[in-house]
């Protein structure tokens, strides 16, 4: 049968190949044969290696772009990923390309991997992207700003975008492959899946784009249970990395309510804090809990948030990146939740997590949403991807 190339090349934690792996088996049972590159070999040792698949690191750039202010599009994460560095974005390049060459792919199945889809392109090997919308931004020129909040001109993105293409371009030109003509070009490639709701997409829902939905799964980790059945319910999924995070356990703890918090990688706790929260270090079953709990706080991970709104329960957002802000976002304007923003000292949690819990309107909204969705499983989205990389691979 055909060989796979998946690739996962920029972003961080769990989400990425939690997305990918279900795809990768069945396609593996199709009679496919899959290799990886991906960004983080920690991660993959302990999501891949137990699922038998090969994977080496995923190429990226060493070095660190001055940037006068955080990014305002896609174009301008590109310069902070090197791709004005003429030796760095050609090195780059030279590695997906040999990468390509050992392997031999049919096709390239790329998660947030825009160099890896520069280099199927030079090398002709067709594509497909699956991502949950922010790493596959729509179909627009300039590529439009992840900073609405800001006040962007046109020009500036306009400039962001010509900067950009003047790079690449001119590292195409070396490598022999076709000139990009607008930056949204690299991304219009032989298949794509977006694997998120329309009402949840970073950029907003776009015409004529079919959503097959998020992947993800909630049955893996350890059991737990709810203790008591009189006190509201919180389920907090969150990382050490979280800003804020002290202030809001000590929230949480605050709260007349049973807590289950699970912070993968926490190292230490207060012990006054641990006294009313029930901490777990390691992932847990969320299908046993999640639907009876009456508030979930996450960091705004697509697959907790999706679970969450799914299972028609609210949430308190505390995002720790633009894209996760840009995600948070779409929760708040559904009215099925609340950011925090750069305000979160105790004061700030607390008041926020009493609102959530006292004000019907947001499990309303989550409810809602929930019964728009009622009939979908992540299955449907792990086939609708299968059938796209293997309609690509059936015109090959």
């Amino acid at each position: 049968m055909s060989r796979i190339f998946v690739s996962w090349e920029l972003g961080a934690n769990f989400g990425h190949l939690t997305r990918l792996i279900p795809i990768a088996v069945q396609l593996r049972q199709l009679g496919h044969e899959l290799f990886f590159a991906v960004r983080d070999t920690e991660v993959a040792a302990a999501l891949l290696e137990p699922q038998g698949f090969s994977f080496t690191q995923a190429p990226f750039w060493h070095g660190h772009a001055c940037l006068s202010a955080q990014p305002i599009n896609y174009a301008e994460l590109l310069i902070a990923e090197g791709y004005c560095q003429q030796d760095g974005l050609s090195g780059m390049l030279r590695s997906w390309l040999g990468l390509f060459q050992l392997f031999q792919p049919d096709v390239v199945v790329a998660d947030y991997s825009p160099t890896a889809l520069l280099a199927a392109r030079i090398a002709k090997i067709p594509a497909v992207c699956i991502d949950n919308g922010f790493g596959l931004p729509p179909n627009i020129a300039p590529l439009p700003s992840i900073r609405a909040w800001e006040s962007i001109t046109e020009q500036r993105l306009q400039h962001a975008e010509e900067t950009v293409l003047r790079s690449i371009n001119s590292v195409c030109h070396a490598f022999g492959g076709p000139a990009l003509e607008c930056l949204v070009d690299l991304f219009n490639t032989e298949g794509a899946v977006l694997t998120t709701f329309a009402e949840l997409d970073h950029y907003g829902s776009r015409n004529e784009t079919e959503y097959a939905g998020p992947i993800f799964s909630n049955a893996g980790g350890q059991a737990v249970q709810w203790q008591g059945t009189h006190r509201r319910k919180i389920l907090a999924y969150l990382r050490p990395s979280v800003p804020g995070i002290e202030n809001l356990l000590k929230a949480l703890a605050e709260l007349d309510a049973e807590v289950i918090c699970v912070v993968p990688g926490l190292k230490r706790l207060n012990r006054a804090i641990a006294n009313r929260l029930r901490v777990y270090v390691n992932p847990v079953q969320l299908d046993n809990i999640i639907s009876s709990a009456d508030l979930v706080v996450s960091y705004a991970g697509s697959g907790m948030v999706c679970c969450a709104l799914l299972a028609g329960v609210p949430l308190l957002l505390v995002p720790q990146n633009v894209e996760q802000y840009m995600f948070s976002c779409r929760v708040d304007e559904l009215g099925a939740g609340l950011v925090m923003g750069t305000n979160r000292n105790e004061a700030d949690f607390l008041g926020s997590l009493q609102q959530l819990l006292d004000e019907d309107r947001f499990r309303w909204a989550a409810k809602a949403f929930a019964s728009q969705h009622s009939g979908f499983h992540p299955d449907q989205a792990v086939s609708s991807a299968v059938r796209v990389i293997e309609t690509v691979l059936s015109h090959q």
